[in-house]
């Protein structure tokens, strides 16, 4: 009787079937998602103390912003008569300007100074230029820094002669 049962069923319902690889990938899903929501503290248990230390505070959007006097600088163009005027200000990723940088003032405004010395009239014509100028300022800014501080050059005045 069983063999009669059996034939009459369509060859598709009796295969058996391997569940191996969605279980695997659902095992998977569930224990990223977990790591996830640990990782940002979405359960509320927070992370361990050592890793609570290297989570910087939340930053302000808008940090302090300096001006700085005008500078005024050579371009390195061949003939020598191309000048550039230009005003910076810095943003720092603080609400306030850091203590360091009014000790620096005179170290910042020389790297600036010999940076714009160094470059060309088409180095700096074009916005890409600019933009290139903005990431050489904050870069060099943090290196005399020796931190993370500032986060963004803004060019109040820029005039090439």
């Amino acid at each position: 009787m069983v063999e009669a049962l059996t034939q009459d069923v369509p060859a598709v319902l009796t295969r058996k079937r391997n569940g191996w690889p969605v279980l695997v990938a659902t095992a998977g899903v569930v224990l990223a998602c977990g790591a996830a929501a640990w990782r940002l503290d979405v359960l509320g248990y927070g992370m361990p103390a050592d890793v609570v230390d290297e989570v910087p505070a939340k930053r302000p959007e808008v940090g302090a912003l300096l001006a700085l006097d005008p500078f005024i600088a050579n371009l390195a163009d061949d003939d020598g008569k191309r000048y550039l005027k230009a005003t910076v200000q810095l943003e720092f990723f603080a609400g306030r300007v850091p203590d360091a940088m009014n000790a620096r003032l005179p170290q910042m405004r020389d790297l600036l100074l010999t940076l714009f010395t160094s470059k060309r009239f088409a180095d700096i014509r074009t916005i890409e230029g600019k933009a290139r100028l903005r990431d050489e300022i904050i870069n060099r800014a943090n290196r005399a820094l020796r931190r993370d501080l500032v986060k963004a050059v803004y060019f109040t005045e820029f005039i090439v002669e």
